[in-house]
């Protein structure tokens, strides 16, 4: 489902309930090495970003169950630090500014490789390894989303996990390589249309 205007009890309360699901997610292992301290970023990260998200009109889009977390965000629009609600929350972790040296990265990769005339929004999936149906019924309604409202899409992970299930929904490999001298091979996948 496509959240919309979420107040600030419904942001606290995904965030609560998704962050120890994600705490194991690449992305997250990647930004917040230490692993006492995951978990309690990811919950920051999601606190900060989902007003951010929706504000911006990029789409978040879960299930019931808040199991499966997708986001389709521009990759254009980031700012380089911390401000406003929130900041102070992601300011505490030393690892902090790891979001930003990521976000500039996917940026670049995305200028280099994607098409210039049209929207793009890049998809990133935050779930366990425990719902795959969850998350392919999520990436169903995200290319329906950018069938309908006519952006590009992009799937962006550290993980191969996923990859051959989303080349059999029809996504094509358009960057792989490994991430900025870490263990995490970068892929980005484009949507055929």
């Amino acid at each position: 489902m496509l959240l919309k205007n979420l107040k600030d009890k419904d942001i606290r309360k995904l965030s609560e309930i998704m962050a120890p699901k994600i705490c194991e997610h690449r992305l997250f292992k990647f930004m917040c090495p230490e692993d006492s301290e995951r978990q309690a970023f990811a919950q920051a990260y999601l606190r900060y970003n989902i007003p951010r998200w929706l504000e911006r009109h990029d789409y978040i889009l879960t299930d019931a169950n808040f199991d499966v977390l997708i986001v389709l965000a521009s990759p254009r629009r980031s700012s380089h630090k911390f401000h406003g609600k929130g900041a102070k929350q992601m300011k505490k972790f030393k690892s902090a500014q790891t979001v930003f040296f990521y976000r500039g990265n996917l940026s670049y990769i995305v200028h280099l490789t994607a098409p210039r005339n049209k929207r793009i929004k890049v998809m990133s999936i935050f779930a366990d390894n425990e719902h795959d149906d969850v998350v392919f019924d999520l990436v169903d309604e995200a290319i329906a989303l950018s069938n309908n409202r006519d952006f590009n899409l992009l799937y962006n992970t550290l993980t191969r996990r996923l990859i051959e299930q989303m080349k059999e929904k029809d996504f094509v490999v358009t960057y792989q390589k490994a991430f900025a001298s870490t263990g995490f091979v970068q892929t980005l996948m484009m949507l055929e249309k």
